[in-house]
């Protein structure tokens, strides 16, 4: 049950508490969990706080919201938001899953005209390339294409990053903080080159994510590519009055 009288936020404590009857099976993949009403009468909390609870678990990917029918258990596949500011390890570590990272490229190259777009670089600029392959209990299941500005991010080429996160990295070794990112998502099919490390045939169906990440003042730090496998992914859209915000692919 809830206290009213800790210090830790009612809603925090409901999400918790859903969050061990679907660690312990007591929820499962696709069973419907309590409404609003029952969650509020069973904590005696408002309905607005026992909405609050279960908006938090859907934007983590746990929970799923079906139109006129209610909120469900997600089903017991990857859950990852699909922003490009978010650690991809850390995220999934944190619900449970090992996550392993084979490091393919850690490197310098001439950055692409698309690439010299996106980070406003001049041209004939450097960038350092961090191209990962992600492992998700044992599944090859996404691969993550960083590029950076050379003059200011050489430092990460010395970095251990098949243990390290990326955007922690960057904070530690560059002292650039993330305050936003702008991305776009869109189904394709897998190339020849990543069809093995995927461990998918080639022409398979994958997400792509191409987004770019932002300091407070508007200046971009990173573009970043991820390629994740169509057989593990789904897409959730969280609509509001005023914006659309993509949530967590499972």
């Amino acid at each position: 049950m809830v206290s009213k009288e800790s210090a830790i936020s009612l809603y925090i404590q409901i999400q918790d508490v859903l969050f061990e009857q679907i660690r312990q099976g007591v929820l499962q993949p696709g069973s419907q969990v309590p409404s609003e009403q029952e969650l509020a009468t069973t904590f005696s909390v408002s309905r607005m706080t026992a909405r609050k609870a279960l908006d938090g678990l859907i934007n983590k990917g746990l929970l799923y919201r079906q139109q006129g029918k209610g909120t469900f258990v997600a089903n017991d596949v990857m859950t990852y938001g699909l922003s490009t500011m978010l650690s991809f390890s850390r995220t999934l570590q944190a619900r449970g899953h090992t996550v392993t990272t084979r490091v393919l490229n850690q490197e310098v190259i001439p950055a692409s005209p698309t690439v010299i777009g996106k980070l406003n670089l001049r041209s004939g600029s450097d960038v350092v390339l961090i191209r990962r392959l992600r492992i998700v209990d044992g599944k090859p299941i996404a691969i993550h294409s960083s590029f950076m500005d050379h003059r200011l991010y050489a430092p990460i080429l010395q970095a251990d990053l098949s243990t390290a996160s990326l955007i922690e990295t960057i904070e530690r070794l560059c002292g650039v903080r993330v305050a936003y990112s702008k991305d776009t998502v869109q189904a394709a099919v897998v190339n020849v080159e990543d069809a093995p490390l995927l461990d998918i045939a080639a022409g398979s169906p994958v997400l792509e994510v191409d987004g770019v990440t932002y300091t407070e003042n508007g200046q971009p730090t990173r573009y970043n590519r991820a390629v994740y496998r169509g057989d593990c992914v789904r897409l959730g859209v969280t609509n509001t009055s005023s914006q659309a915000t993509l949530y967590n692919i499972t």
